[in-house]
């Protein structure tokens, strides 16, 4: 496999468990809480993985665009990940891959120029993702609506990382790590007044989103530095998967039976994404 899906495929698996540990945090901590500590956890270990390297960065501008999407990002997942399963938010996520491998050759050039077919599976996309989401948005819940903003912030923060690929992959996540923990502290000072001070038992589980947060995102990098941003972004649709694993061991079981239908659409979506780019390649 090459090796900037692999990477990806390691990232997913990282990233989720992540999303668990986030969850776990959630159920007495607020969303900028979790996201504050998860940076005070997650930045020395950014700065040991950068340590032996440059910390410059050649297009900061680019960077502070990237960091600006991936916090909105961040903000929208931990909300929905409050109230809604593992593998429903790594389901309606999986919009974000068929979002990057449409948009991307928009923003990146030719080179990242995927067939014009493809855009049929964006409203296959959208089709399968309002599936998911409509039982809970009938009853009044807007979780699943958290998550889609998630997926559409998230995926231009993935392509503005794409044109970051000539960058150091640790100086980046270095800075975001240390741009995330300023705007979130400030957010959340001016708007809840105070830092909530963890349980003791909670601090296993912030400890845990800080590391694999800063792992992740580490992967992700490299990941688009080495390969077009629509090809590594398919394989994220490996990541209910990991949800549906991690779900049934240690939070609410299997999905209903809409998930798995939306999800299955929305996953059939990426993976013509995916076949599609491939024959591109060929061509």
């Amino acid at each position: 496999m090459r090796r900037g899906p692999l990477l990806m495929i390691l990232a997913t698996l990282v990233l989720t468990c992540m999303s668990a540990a986030v969850k776990v945090a959630r159920a007495e901590l607020s969303t900028l809480d979790v996201v504050v500590w998860r940076s005070a956890f997650a930045i020395p270990f950014a700065w040991w993985w950068a340590r032996n390297g440059t910390f410059q960065i050649r297009r900061p501008k680019l960077l502070g665009i990237r960091i600006g999407l991936g916090f909105v990002a961040m903000l929208c997942f931990f909300t929905a990940l409050k109230g809604l399963p593992l593998a429903d938010t790594n389901l309606i996520t999986k919009l974000q891959p068929v979002l990057i491998a449409l948009a991307a050759p928009f923003f990146l050039g030719k080179t990242e120029r995927i067939d014009p077919r493809t855009w049929g599976l964006l409203i296959v996309g959208l089709a399968g993702t309002a599936i998911l989401i409509a039982p809970d948005a009938l009853t009044g819940s807007v979780w699943g609506l958290w998550a889609v903003a998630s997926s559409i912030f998230s995926a231009a923060a993935h392509i503005a990382l794409r044109a970051l690929k000539d960058e150091r992959s640790e100086a980046v996540v270095f800075w975001l790590q240390i741009a995330v923990f300023l705007m979130a502290l400030v957010l959340l000072i001016a708007t809840q007044g105070s830092i909530a001070i963890p349980s003791t038992r909670l601090w296993p589980a912030l400890a845990a989103v800080g590391i694999f947060a800063t792992g992740g995102q580490l992967l992700i990098t490299k990941a688009y530095a080495a390969d077009t941003a629509g090809r590594v972004a398919a394989v994220r649709f490996i990541g209910p998967v990991w949800g549906v694993i991690l779900d049934v061991l240690f939070f609410t079981g299997w999905p209903p039976l809409h998930v798995w239908i939306g999800g299955l659409i929305v996953v059939s979506a990426g993976m013509m994404v995916t076949l599609q780019g491939r024959r591109e390649s060929q061509g």
